[in-house]
């Protein structure tokens, strides 16, 4: 009984410690995402985000759970071919429901942006995250397995490579969007 709950402190103490670095990478980056698009930048890059993050809940944020509370009682009942079972079930509709949102994100994000958030302008970023509402289902299912199969590790590492690949994107995105949007200025002007 004393290994269990020392395994589970040890658990929760790696996802603990993911959570805090995911939050000082987030926080760290916003830096040079301001200095490249200022604050109005910033504002039409956080509306984006808001339209993100509800399809991203809609479409993923339940997925690691229902999946990890399935995998975890086939596993307790050393059912493991219904576990894997339960995972692949779970890829194919992560796979289903990941690509429907990202299209509906892609092929929406005027719709969202200019006529839900009076927004227009933070469309093209809508767009430029939708591929990652496909993404972010599949990793849901995988970090449900592994978490089902009683290790946070992998969850814990995809968070911190998550949250390190939003980072350059972003930053790397705004660079070369903003620089176009410069070039297309002097064109025009």
């Amino acid at each position: 009984m004393e290994k269990k709950r020392t395994d589970f402190v040890v658990q929760g103490g790696i996802l603990a410690i993911a959570g805090i670095l995911v939050r000082i990478i987030g926080i760290l980056y916003r830096i040079p995402l301001t200095n490249i698009i200022g604050v109005e930048g910033i504002m039409v890059y956080q509306t984006a985000y808001q339209i993100y993050s509800i399809l991203l809940l809609l479409s993923s944020y339940s997925l690691p759970l229902a999946v990890s509370k399935m995998v975890s009682a086939r596993m307790g009942q050393r059912k493991y071919r219904e576990a894997y079972r339960i995972f692949r079930v779970a890829v194919v509709f992560a796979l289903i429901v990941g690509t429907a949102a990202a299209l509906i994100t892609y092929f929406f994000a005027d719709f969202f942006a200019g006529t839900m958030l009076n927004a227009p302008e933070a469309a093209l970023g809508i767009q430029t995250l939708a591929p990652t509402v496909f993404i972010m289902a599949i990793l849901g299912v995988l970090r449900g397995y592994y978490q089902g199969m009683g290790t946070m590790i992998p969850t814990a590492i995809s968070q911190i490579v998550e949250q390190i690949i939003n980072a350059v994107v972003s930053v790397a995105a705004a660079y070369f969007m903003f620089n176009a949007g410069r070039q297309l200025d002097l064109v025009k002007g």
